[in-house]
């Protein structure tokens, strides 16, 4: 009587394990420093009253959704970056169970089930942004509940579970704007499989949201991302698959630069060792799966089918989507952290059917293990908050704190406290009165900057972050000691006026 028991019994016990490993991984440093992105939430987040924070933050190029999360976590908790990064937390904790649900969807035995869970638990680009002050764990976690109500309909589409995965795909929408990419997937596979009822629940939900994205362009308040790392090119496929097999470790001088974690070991061989393993790794267990195809059940091929069309289109449309097919090039990828959960269930199932599935789940966590190592022990966030936190010793009434570029200012305005006076400078547009441009209901980072005199300061001295480059914002200090930031140092120094451009 007690023998059926057991299994269930130990399966409880390694959900819950698999459930601490993941919660410790992401308690571990949580309470680093805020890089300049999540100062952008933060900043966004603690305006008031709710909707002018609302309306502010639709002209970011993040829809406000998340901001508006961390609006009521900051005013029910503090504004410490260890409390404020509790939705993160509990969003990429959530993922853990919805990934054993949507296995179970696809009929897998419960220790492929447990596996996929584990794989997202210790996985390092979750992990890290699980962390992270922003909204993409929100998007990975509504694009995994997406996915699985979507084989839910397929299998069952009832009323009730059509109307949930029109509001999650919705809801998707408005966290971020890379989630219409993994829409399109989910309308092809409907179109794949004929079903037409959830087909038009999709297609409907979609109008509305594209009707409610137009009625932002036509009010001004659709905005693009200036970033120069959204370009697409042979070093973004690199870095996308690379961070596919082994997660947060960085190949700066093989795919430049690109809208990811720059997480690494100092020693590039060591890098590319990792990256290399990963590779054949996984390598492995597809070629494994594919010589397995024959094994699967329907209801299983299916679950591989719809994993794999979620996952390619919504690559190969943001490749696109940073290619000059583009308007503005906007490749992100981590805007496509939705598909690294969907990608863990491929290679679970992908290797379900081999006996040595074990070993390979062992590799694929040790990989896991050891991009996360470099990320626990050499990784900062912002390792600039040291020198802006130094501003509050050596500063006085009679100096000036500058950014440069002007949407530097929030990160200015989160880490220094002192009197010292606050300005903007951008070469495109001269000094900018950022106390005004807060009190108005454009966004920090807006394009258009209101213009103010700046006075010269006669005792005082003038500390740029993040460079001088453009000398003509030294003109109103003839007599004031200059300082911009040391990025190799992360200290302030100072600036000679015979040198030229930046330091």
């Amino acid at each position: 009587m007690n023998k059926p028991q057991l299994p269930q019994l130990n399966e409880i016990f390694l959900f819950l394990m698999i459930l601490f490993i993941g919660l410790v991984l992401r308690l571990i440093h949580l309470n680093g420093p805020l890089y300049f992105d999540e100062v952008c939430s933060w900043a966004f987040a603690r305006r008031t009253p709710f909707v002018h924070m609302w309306n502010v933050a639709l002209s970011d190029p993040t829809p406000p959704l998340y901001y508006a999360i961390l609006h009521f976590t900051m005013r029910f908790l503090r504004d410490t970056p260890s409390l404020m990064r509790i939705p993160s937390v509990v969003f990429g904790m959530l993922i853990l169970p919805l990934v054993y649900w949507c296995m179970r969807q696809g009929s897998f035995s419960k220790v492929d089930r447990l596996y996929a869970m584990l794989l997202v638990a210790v996985s390092s680009m979750l992990v890290y942004y699980s962390q992270e002050l922003r909204a993409y764990i929100m998007l990975a976690f509504l694009g995994v509940l997406s996915v699985g109500l979507l084989l839910r309909c397929l299998r069952n589409p009832t009323l009730a579970n059509n109307l949930f995965y029109a509001v999650i795909i919705f809801i998707m929408s408005y966290t971020q704007r890379y989630g219409l990419f993994l829409i399109v997937a989910h309308i092809i596979c409907l179109m794949l499989y004929r079903r037409w009822i959830t087909l038009v629940v999709a297609l409907s939900t979609s109008v509305l949201i594209l009707f409610l994205l137009l009625l932002q362009i036509l009010q001004g308040k659709f905005t693009y991302s200036d970033a120069i790392d959204r370009v697409t090119s042979w070093g973004a496929v690199i870095a996308l698959i690379n961070m596919l097999n082994v997660g947060t470790v960085y190949l700066w001088s093989i795919t430049g630069l690109q809208p990811a974690p720059s997480v690494a070991y100092p020693d590039l061989s060591i890098n590319l060792a990792i990256s290399i393993a990963g590779l054949v790794v996984f390598l492995i267990i597809f070629l494994i799966g594919l010589t397995k195809l024959k094994e699967y059940t329907p209801v299983q091929h299916q679950f591989m089918v719809v994993l794999g069309i979620c996952i390619v289109v919504p690559a190969i449309l943001a490749l696109l989507a940073g290619s000059p097919l583009s308007p503005k090039p906007q490749w992100l990828l981590r805007g496509l952290i939705y598909i690294w959960p969907l990608y863990y269930m491929v290679v679970v199932v992908a290797c379900s059917k081999s006996r040595f599935k074990g070993f390979f789940i062992a590799i694929i966590v040790l990989i896991n293990c050891l991009s996360l190592y470099p990320y626990y022990t050499m990784f900062s966030r912002c390792k600039e908050a040291t020198a802006l936190e130094q501003l509050n010793n050596r500063t006085t009434n009679n100096d000036l704190v500058v950014a440069n570029p002007q949407y530097f200012y929030e990160a200015i305005n989160y880490y220094y406290h002192g009197n010292a006076q606050r300005a903007g400078y951008e070469r495109t547009k001269g000094w900018v009165d950022l106390k005004k441009m807060q009190e108005s209901d454009k966004p920090f980072r807006d394009a258009q900057s209101v213009p103010v005199t700046v006075s010269p300061h006669t005792k005082g001295d003038v500390y740029f972050f993040w460079w001088i480059d453009d000398t003509a914002c030294l003109k109103p200090f003839p007599q004031n000691r200059i300082f911009v930031y040391d990025g190799e140092k992360n200290s302030w120094k100072r600036y000679g006026i015979q040198k030229q451009g930046m330091p």
